[in-house]
């Protein structure tokens, strides 16, 4: 399985954030779309800071449609990891928001080069499906 990093945007506050292709079949950086059917995606926080629950999922799809598979996280600091792993289906042409509980699925043990510790992990089930990340703000 192929291992693709996302790359959390951090908002600020009354303020417009960079641009965020959220449709399948575009998009860099912090809107990736799925290279290969099963590519894993590693969505890592915002550098110098931790996730908390402060993270937004924003999904796309094609006209496929398919489901992305959120990993359940490896024990603390996942504290609800035996919830287990979230799957969220979205039918073709559709988009979807997610408000992502981070402490269900943050990952304490680093699983191949590329996943580092407080990471998060999610699996599409098709190339048609884009994912983009974002963090809002602490209000000053």
């Amino acid at each position: 399985m192929a291992v693709t990093t996302i790359a959390t945007e951090l908002l600020v506050v009354n303020t417009r954030s960079a641009d965020l292709p959220f449709i399948a079949g575009g998009g860099s950086s912090n809107a990736i779309v799925a290279t290969a059917a099963a590519d894993g995606w590693v969505i890592s926080p915002p550098s110098g800071l931790a996730f908390d629950e402060r993270l937004l999922v924003i999904l796309g799809s094609d006209a496929t449609g398919g489901t992305v598979t959120f990993k359940a996280g490896d024990r603390y600091p996942a504290q609800r990891v035996d919830l287990g792993d979230l799957v969220i289906t979205l039918a073709a042409n559709d988009g979807r928001v997610l408000h992502l509980e981070t402490s269900r699925f943050i990952q304490q043990t680093s699983t191949s080069p590329t996943v580092t510790i407080g990471d998060i992990i999610a699996i599409p089930s098709t190339t048609g499906l884009v994912i983009t990340c974002v963090m809002l703000a602490k209000a000053a």
